[in-house]
C-alpha cells in the first residue's frame, strides 16, 4: 500500500526522530573532518580520545562506561590507539589485578588536532544559530538529557 505524501502539510519531525537525524548528521560530519587527521580515524577513535584527555589514568571498564560501550569494543578501541602509540596499558596503581589506560604525549598531540577538527564540525554544524540560540540550544538539551537521568 502507497502512502502518498502531502506535500502541503508536513508532518513535524518527532523529537526522537530529531534527535537521530541530529546525532547521525554529527557522525558524519565528525568522521569527514577526523578523516583529514588520519585516514583510519573516525568518530569512536575521536570520542575515545576526548574521554581519555579528561580521564587518563583510568581503567577500560571506566572508559567503557563512559562511552556508553561494551568492554569487548573498548579492547578493539584501545588495541588500535596503543598500535598507534596515543595510549598505553600500565599496572594498576591501586589493584594489581587491573590495568589503566594512560595516555600519551603523542596521544595529546592527537587529541589537539582532533579538537580542531571537531571544533570545526560542531561549529560547521551551528553555523545558522546565533551565540544566543546556541546557549539555548545547549540549555535545553542539558535539562532534557538530565530529565532522562534522574529518578
Amino acid at each position: 500500500m502507497n502512502c502518498p505524501a502531502d506535500i502541503d502539510s508536513p508532518l513535524p519531525p518527532s523529537f526522537g526522530l530529531l534527535l537521530r537525524q541530529l546525532r547521525d548528521g554529527l557522525v558524519r560530519q565528525l568522521d569527514a573532518e577526523m578523516k583529514g587527521a588520519l585516514p583510519e580515524f573516525g568518530f569512536s577513535h575521536y570520542v575515545g580520545l576526548k574521554i581519555l584527555s579528561h580521564r587518563s589514568p583510568c581503567t577500560a571498564n571506566e572508559l567503557a562506561q563512559a562511552l556508553d560501550q561494551t568492554p569487548s569494543a573498548v579492547t578493539r578501541l584501545l588495541d588500535k590507539l596503543e598500535a598507534l602509540g596515543y595510549v598505553r596499558r600500565e599496572p594498576h596503581a591501586l589493584d594489581r589485578r587491573a590495568l589503566q589506560i594512560v595516555m600519551t604525549d603523542e596521544g595529546r598531540q592527537m587529541w589537539i588536532q582532533l579538537k580542531e577538527r571537531g571544533d570545526a564540525a560542531m561549529a560547521y554544524a551551528l553555523r545558522d544559530l546565533t551565540p544566543d540560540e546556541r546557549d539555548q540550544l545547549i540549555s535545553l538539551m542539558t535539562r532534557v538529557r538530565d530529565s532522562l537521568n534522574s529518578p
